[in-house]
């Protein structure tokens, strides 16, 4: 695998566990991406008696996936579009849908970098004792939604 898809992989599997770390659930399917975020600061920042300082690097991960995941879903229209498009042909056309993803993994690919460093910038300013807190957190939130988004 490709360093830089490693990274991409790498970045989107810490917020992912961020998210389910938080219990960022359906029940918060009415709140904007903003208010999930913010609510999902706040409760890192309780679980974990964060500093200024740490507040301010978790607050700049949290800017840092905002931004990404805004410029991400933007072309998710046209996308789904090209989709439907593709699905009510009667052959399918692969080189085309193969040119899609790799549009949208070069998107990730732009993106995550820059996640994974602010990412990186707040694990790395946790002390010892908040870094084992936080990955008991994520390995429990792991565990609780298990089998909630797949049958596993």
């Amino acid at each position: 695998m490709k360093p830089l898809i490693k990274l991409a992989v790498i970045a989107m599997v810490g917020v992912g566990l961020l998210s389910i770390t938080t219990g960022c659930a359906h029940r918060f399917a009415h709140k904007s991406p903003q208010e999930r975020a913010q609510w999902m600061v706040n409760k890192l920042d309780d679980e974990l008696s964060l500093t200024d300082a740490q507040r301010s690097k978790l607050n700049a991960l949290k800017d840092e996936w905002l931004t990404a995941r805004s410029t991400y879903r933007k072309n998710r229209g046209n996308t789904r579009e090209t989709i439907d498009e593709l699905l009510s042909q009667p052959v399918l056309d692969q080189p085309r849908i193969l040119a899609l993803i790799k549009k949208r993994t070069q998107e990730v690919n732009t993106m995550a970098p820059q996640v994974v460093s602010a990412l990186a910038a707040f694990y790395d300013s946790l002390t010892p004792a908040q870094q084992n807190k936080l990955h008991h957190e994520v390995t429990e939130g792991l565990k609780r939604y298990q089998g909630y988004w797949h049958d596993e």
